[in-house]
């Protein structure tokens, strides 16, 4: 790959992290109102550097997720993604199921599924999840957040870009 095309994937890493940390003003959402606050919580040292995954629903949901890579994929080397999945606080979820996809060139190793039940008011969950890169280049993983509380269900899709080198 040459350096042009290095910079090239670069300049739309950039482009996708800048999108990500956009912000927007909090939506209703079918499960509950988001109430604004002026206060802002203290930073999770072990959170400060993740990554949002980019979903289409906005910022403000039942769950949110964030993604960190410990190191860039490589082809053909496996490469452990910490995902954290945050719920809403206030918010009295009964049910979760997290389902991945990989675009081609990506190979799932791990569990493609990953069940919550009757997870503790506003809790975060920890999962790892073990790819392997087949070809280098822009590659997605697609993590679908299902959602269930009280007599309410709701999908929410995500994405989680990862540029693989040679």
């Amino acid at each position: 790959m040459g350096c042009a095309t290095l910079t090239r994937w670069g300049v739309v890493l950039i482009a996708v992290v800048q999108l990500c940390a956009c912000g927007r003003d909090p939506p209703q959402t079918a499960l509950g109102t988001h109430q604004a606050s002026k206060a802002h919580a203290v930073a999770d040292p072990d959170q400060a550097d993740l990554v949002s995954a980019v979903s289409s629903a906005g910022s403000v949901d039942p769950v949110n997720l964030k993604f960190r890579v410990p190191e860039p994929p490589r082809v053909g080397q496996p490469v452990h993604v910490q995902l954290v999945l945050e719920q809403q606080q206030g918010l009295d979820i009964t049910h979760m199921l997290v389902s991945l996809q990989a675009q081609d060139g990506l190979d799932i190793e791990s569990n493609r599924s990953i069940e919550f039940e009757a997870p503790a008011v506003g809790a975060t969950q920890h999962m790892v999840v073990d790819l392997r890169a087949r070809q280098d280049g822009l590659l997605n993983l697609t993590a679908t957040v299902l959602v269930d509380a009280g007599n309410t269900s709701l999908t929410r899709n995500f994405s989680i870009p990862l540029i693989a080198t040679p």
